[in-house]
């Protein structure tokens, strides 16, 4: 089921706590794990990794995004020092279930640009085949999740099984269900694939089956996750790091019963049975031989002390240095000149792109709804950074890495505890290279905003000059000491405004557009082209087409999700119109369908100028209710053509 202060590629000759039995000779083992779902896989991999009773030969992975989870195994496996065992996918068809907030743990740059162990290039049956014919009668297989792959291989090659020593899996409900329920049900890994489970158990291959008996009391509660997680090794960060992405508190260590069963039953009370599954997923004892030795109960509260010491002994401290760069926040400057990227975390259309962070939900600043708290990671920058040291950050991907300016700075909301230092990052899509500042001495435990001068940024050994004007940026990121808390809301990177700029900067930010990079229909959605400026201006704008409906001109952009309004919302933007000088510009609602407000305004023609809309109507409407818009349309005259620009929606400052 479901580093720099010591070397993280000793963790596996160390010598850790006690084993719970002696032993002579290591047992040789496979985890087949749907790692990425339920976090106990990762608790499970951790202790497989932490045993010295055990010697994992490889690993691989079973349930759908299969692909997903063997790179999710692979950093894994890699951040802790063993780059040794191989990973591989099942193959299609799999059980269809999704991984949760753990794939951000995938999409880390060092899985995704080949910093990491990566999977074999052959399927997870072919793999279990290779190592079982290497080492025949020798190794066990060690199931986690549904049995898919594992009855692919007793299909495919039925005489393989006098070559398995043992199968040890979590699985199935004899007298227990989920929750200490007093009664029997279909357990999630048997259900998921109970024609594959039905051929295991009626290989005649030895089995250990670890059934929700003796799982469901075994949950990882406060006191003890603190004492694990403040062990603070290379092995515990990693396990922290997953379960910090998982979507709930308390998790139940199903499969780390199973893999501790592998070489030991010191907690477990086991008895000999003959077990089938029945075509509705029930695991049931029938008369006859036994084929199983089953776990019925376990000293939860022993098991559970046990395997804390087990992780809190696989290695020393790995903290990261304090940051240097440091400077001093910044005023924001007023009404920016152009806003090159924004995130606010009210709609999970960019979610995609949060690279780092839980949504949260509660603990909000005044006026939000959500915002991102941050989460364990390595360091984005590989060249420079320290990449053993584990940090908490909040990460967001502006995709698709607009230019900047000369002047560009950060605006954010945040609130920390335990630390007074932030560290702000961004990589150089045009350099190649991360760049970072750091600000101590930051209030604490309340909602604050700040600003940073991006120009202030450097690299680690203080080489890499200022962000100049045109160069790409990626990944905008907070890191923090990972003993400490951050959330951010708000993000708003732009190029600071003149000298004569008298407007205040904006209080939030609803929607924001240029067309310099990304694709129509991927990163600006709705009814307009994309094409280049016309010299002398540079990069690229959004062009009016003709709508369908009526051969009428328009533009329409969606703002990806809805919007909350305010009653003194406004609009902004940058345009050359043909000719027609009325044009009148909708907010709408209910994907489209429901007008919230409309102004006619009369614009310059055949020139770039700005313009800014005050939709005053919307007061009456949003005073007492929540409205919400999702669109935003230009309507034109007859035969007129309109190029738009730099468009922002938004709630004016104060």
């Amino acid at each position: 089921m479901r580093t720099p202060i010591c070397c993280a590629t000793c963790l596996v000759l160390t010598v850790l706590a006690a084993p719970l039995d002696a032993q002579t000779v290591k047992i040789p083992v496979i985890l087949d794990t749907d790692i990425g779902t339920d976090v106990d896989d990762a608790f499970a991999l951790a202790l497989a990794v932490a045993s010295p009773e055990l010697d994992l030969v490889a690993v691989t992975t079973c349930a759908d995004q299969g692909e997903d989870r063997a790179y999710l195994a692979c950093r894994f496996l890699t951040q802790v020092g063993v780059k040794s065992i191989p990973v591989a996918v099942g193959q299609p068809p799999q059980p269809k279930y999704g991984l949760d907030w753990q794939i951000q743990y995938r999409r880390h740059p060092a899985a995704i640009f080949n910093r990491t162990l990566k999977p074999v290039k052959m399927s997870a049956v072919d793999l279990l085949r290779q190592k079982l014919n290497e080492r025949p009668g020798t190794i066990t297989l060690v199931c986690l999740g549904p049995l898919t792959n594992v009855a692919r291989l007793l299909q495919k090659d039925p005489d393989v099984k006098k070559q398995i020593k043992r199968i040890v899996l979590m699985g199935g409900s004899l007298a227990v269900g989920y929750g200490g329920k007093k009664r029997p049900e279909p357990e999630w890994n048997i259900k998921s694939d109970i024609a594959s489970a039905q051929v295991v158990f009626a290989a005649g291959v030895p089995l250990t089956v670890i059934p929700l008996d003796a799982t469901v009391s075994v949950q990882l509660a406060k006191a003890q996750r603190k004492r694990l997680f403040d062990a603070h090794n290379a092995l515990t960060f990693q396990v922290q790091n997953l379960y910090e992405l998982w979507d709930k508190e308390t998790p139940t260590l199903f499969d780390p019963v199973a893999v501790a069963a592998t070489f030991s039953e010191k907690y477990l009370s086991m008895k000999n049975l003959r077990l089938e599954v029945t075509d509705q997923g029930m695991t049931q004892r029938i008369d006859g031989k036994p084929n199983a030795r089953v776990a019925l109960s376990i000293d939860a509260d022993a098991f559970i002390t046990w395997y804390v010491d087990r992780l809190r002994a696989a290695g020393e401290p790995v903290l990261p240095q304090p940051p240097k760069n440091r400077t001093q926040l910044v005023d924001d400057g007023g009404f920016p000149t152009r806003v090159h990227a924004w995130e606010d975390y009210e709609t999970d259309i960019e979610k995609r792109w949060w690279m780092c962070g839980k949504l949260e939900t509660k603990d909000v600043p005044p006026g939000g709804r959500r915002c991102c708290r941050a989460v364990l990671t390595q360091d984005f920058d590989a060249r420079m950074g320290d990449t053993k040291a584990m940090y908490r950050a909040v990460i967001f991907n502006p995709v698709p890495g607009p230019p900047m300016g000369g002047n560009t700075r950060l605006r954010f909301r945040y609130k920390l505890v335990g630390t007074d230092t932030l560290r702000v990052q961004l990589y150089s899509l045009t350099n190649g290279y991360h760049r970072y500042l750091s600000v101590s001495g930051l209030p604490t435990k309340r909602w604050q905003t700040a600003t940073v001068d991006m120009t202030a940024m450097r690299r680690p050994d203080g080489s890499g000059g200022p962000l100049s004007a045109n160069e790409r940026i990626d990944d905008i990121q907070f890191y923090i000491d990972p003993r400490a808390e951050l959330l951010i809301d708000d993000i708003v990177l732009y190029e600071a405004a003149g000298p004569n700029e008298k407007r205040a900067f904006p209080q939030r930010i609803l929607y924001s557009a240029g067309f310099d990079t990304g694709k129509k229909g991927v990163h600006w959605l709705g009814d307009f082209d994309i094409i280049k400026h016309a010299k002398p201006r540079t990069w690229r704008t959004a062009r009016s087409v003709i709508r369908q409906s009526d051969g009428m001109p328009w533009l329409r952009f969606d703002l990806k999700g809805s919007r909350l309004l305010h009653p003194k919302t406004e609009l902004f933007f940058r345009y050359r119109l043909s000719k027609g000088e009325q044009v009148s510009v909708e907010l709408r609602g209910g994907k489209g369908e429901v007008l919230r407000a409309r102004v006619g305004v009369a614009l310059k023609t055949d020139a770039w100028e700005e313009s800014t809309i005050r939709f005053t109507e919307l007061a009456d409407k949003v005073e007492n209710q929540p409205v919400f818009v999702d669109e935003i349309r230009f309507l034109l005259p007859r035969g007129a053509e309109m190029q738009l620009d730099d468009i922002l929606l938004y709630v004016p400052g104060e």
